[in-house]
């Protein structure tokens, strides 16, 4: 019996691949289950929502989506439309408004965090440069590095573990986002699932938890 939903990530959120032959009522149901169920997995985040397998009214969207909300931490701030035209002017519309909310206020370090220097910010930093062994950044927002970080970065400091770091490199062993502090690796499930282009970024997030590092391109951020 094909399942009556299916909850799969997207680069922008989440898709709820709907059956299209169970009433309206049992799907709402199952909605309500399946994102009670999960709520500790899938945390607290503002994401896009995609419906894909059935048609529905807007009505019916918006039942579903209340269905989720209510049922779980997430804030759902979009549903993508199954039209390619419209979907690529709304994506662009989120990725404007996570470019903007990333470099709002930011502070902009032109060059390098050298060797016994710490520096802290009460906003998110963008470095121009490395960040040296033995040097130390720590800041409220975000942080991202045109450059190799090889000292320690903490970022959403002290308690925002939505914040992320991005570098052009990583040799760092450890790092800390809110009150997440973990070693780094290289995630290897997500390292195969997107194999990582010739000097593709590194980006850095709490996931389930834990600090996730995985390249750019997987879309990590935007779980967040």
């Amino acid at each position: 019996m094909k399942d009556s939903l299916v909850i799969k990530s997207s680069p922008y959120g989440l898709t709820l691949y709907l059956n299209r032959e169970i009433p309206f009522e049992d799907l709402v149901r199952e909605v309500c289950i399946k994102f009670a169920s999960a709520k500790t997995f899938f945390g607290s985040s503002t994401l896009a929502l995609t419906f894909e397998g059935r048609e529905l009214t807007t009505e019916e969207a918006a039942v579903l989506v209340e269905a989720v909300e209510l049922n779980s931490d997430l804030k759902i701030s979009m549903v993508l439309e199954n039209d390619t035209t419209k979907n690529r002017e709304q994506k662009k519309k989120i990725d404007r408004i996570y470019y903007e909310n990333t470099l709002e206020h930011a502070k902009i370090i032109r060059g390098s965090i050298k060797s016994g220097q710490e520096l802290s910010f009460d906003s998110s930093v963008v470095i121009l440069g490395n960040v040296k062994p033995q040097a130390k950044v720590t800041a409220r927002g975000n942080i991202i590095i045109f450059g190799s970080l090889e000292g320690e970065a903490l970022a959403g400091i002290p308690e925002d573990n939505h914040c992320f770091i991005v570098a052009e490199e990583v040799t760092a062993s450890i790092a800390q986002i809110g009150t997440c502090r973990d070693q780094l690796t290289l995630n290897e499930k997500w390292y195969r699932r997107v194999r990582r282009r010739e000097n593709e970024a590194l980006a850095i997030a709490v996931w389930q938890d834990r600090l996730c590092m995985e390249p750019l391109k997987g879309g990590l951020l935007k779980k967040i």
